[in-house]
């Protein structure tokens, strides 16, 4: 599967507020973080989401990080 797989727009608007953990340590977020879908943008052809994470040590400014399709698909897991 492609990482470059987007969402389309119904798809990612469905995904916001969704309860997320990492399957994978990535970007400093260790693996089994939990996080929420914040937002769904346009990217290009389709959707990208926003996940905002669970980190104590972000506390004064929140963590995001933007998924495409194919990278929400392999590396997180909805709750």
């Amino acid at each position: 599967m492609s990482e470059r797989i987007l969402f389309d727009e119904s798809a990612a608007l469905a995904k916001v507020g969704r309860r997320i953990k990492t399957l994978v340590e990535f970007s400093g977020v260790p693996k089994d973080t939990l996080g929420e879908v914040t937002r769904a943008d346009k990217s290009g052809e389709g959707y990208t989401l926003a996940i905002q994470w669970e980190l104590p040590e972000h506390c004064e400014k929140p963590l995001v990080d933007w998924f495409t399709r194919g990278e929400y698909e392999r590396y997180l897991e909805e709750l």
